[in-house]
């Protein structure tokens, strides 16, 4: 019974959402950037909660069931990657493209379950941008990749250097460009006089050496985790209990924000093409909203906070909808006509995940909010 009117609410919700996309009632909305919460407690004798939250034990849960565990497996995905990509570019042969596409689609798999968990050491240093430059409007990336290739210093570039340049030459998309490009397979796949093969090892060099500082700022004795666990007036992180539920409620609703407009927008929108989706050269575009959108589903239920308002089950079954439907469409033979145009099946199942997510989005933004005594205020990120 509990499934069938969760599965008719989720229904109903979904078909709410499609409608107003079709009236274009919110479609700026749709479109935006991500938004950043401006948070404050409810204080009523007769709020939504349902039970006072115990901000200690979702403070724990983050930290060791979804902090720490998702940037341990980026760092160990980084390392298997630069152990892969030196080993290709060392003894070049007819398998060496593959096995470096392999270890860039595992490691971008295992940075997108961390990828939205903007605090803390994602933000320090900048590596947010310097692991991934998107979207590169300007094609700046692709610009200063064709002069780095075309320099002197190429074939001796080293990790320090490339943390040295640009943002947009330093993370996933910059590496993509390389291993996915026309020329591949003449400059990667086999004994080949360009520097292609260098400047690769030198950026996965790169983004190991932040999966290494990302993991290392979540270990149990860093300053953000003691604060997080036990947040203190004059620590730097967090003064109150208060404001660890808060960070956790933002990075949560920032997030689906992010998956919802940004990305999935770039596939629904008028006159979308695949090529405008993050990642879209190597096909990695539905596997990251995939890991993005698992990562969301962790900071709400597995940390017990969607349980505050007896919303865990209802979350899950939407998560798991919008799961199913992204195999659906990872099941589809292509996404895209020769033209570059999304196949109408594309369409339609890109379309009917971005109701499912538009549901989850109103879920967290409206019961999970009430439910855990929080209301938002929503203003523009950054305004692209």
């Amino acid at each position: 019974m509990f499934r069938k009117s969760v599965s008719q609410m989720f229904v109903k919700r979904s078909r709410l959402f499609m409608l107003m996309q079709s009236k274009q009632l919110g479609a700026k909305t749709l479109a935006s950037v991500a938004v950043v919460l401006s948070l404050t407690v409810v204080a009523s004798g007769h709020d939504a909660r349902a039970a006072e939250p115990d901000e200690t034990v979702f403070a724990s849960q983050a930290v060791e069931a979804v902090y720490q565990p998702g940037f341990q497996q980026f760092l160990q995905a980084s390392e298997q990657f630069v152990a892969d990509a030196e080993r290709a570019c060392q003894s070049p042969s007819s398998g060496s493209l593959a096995e470096l596409r392999d270890g860039f689609a595992a490691t971008v798999v295992a940075f997108s379950a961390v990828e939205l968990y903007r605090i803390g050491p994602m933000l320090e240093d900048n590596r947010q941008n310097r692991l991934f430059y998107w979207p590169d409007k300007r094609r700046v990336g692709e610009r200063q990749l064709r002069e780095l290739l075309a320099d002197a210093t190429a074939p001796t570039l080293t990790a320090a250097d490339v943390a040295g340049k640009s943002v947009a030459l330093q993370g996933l998309p910059t590496l993509e460009r390389l291993l996915y490009s026309k020329n591949s397979e003449q400059h990667l796949g086999a004994v080949s006089d360009t520097p292609d093969c260098q400047v690769v090892v030198a950026i996965v060099d790169n983004i190991h050496n932040m999966a290494l500082a990302l993991n290392e700022g979540w270990q149990a004795e860093s300053a953000l985790v003691k604060s997080m666990l036990l947040p203190e007036p004059n620590s730097d992180y967090f003064r109150t209990g208060d404001e660890v539920l808060r960070s956790l409620v933002t990075q949560i609703i920032v997030a689906v924000d992010i998956v919802l407009d940004r990305k999935i927008a770039a596939l629904t929108d008028e006159e979308s093409q695949l090529r405008l989706a993050p990642l879209w050269r190597s096909g990695q575009t539905l596997s990251m909203i995939r890991a993005n959108l698992d990562s969301v589903r962790a900071l709400s239920v597995d940390t017990g906070l969607a349980g505050v308002g007896e919303l865990d089950n209802e979350l899950a079954f939407e998560f798991r909808s919008a799961d199913k439907m992204l195999q659906k469409l990872q099941d589809l033979p292509s996404l895209s006509t020769d033209q570059g145009k999304l196949t109408e099946p594309a369409e339609s199942l890109l379309r009917s995940l971005s109701a499912v997510v538009g549901g989850i989005k109103y879920t967290l933004n409206d019961r999970f909010t009430a439910a855990l005594g929080i209301t938002a205020g929503f203003n523009s990120e950054d305004g692209d």
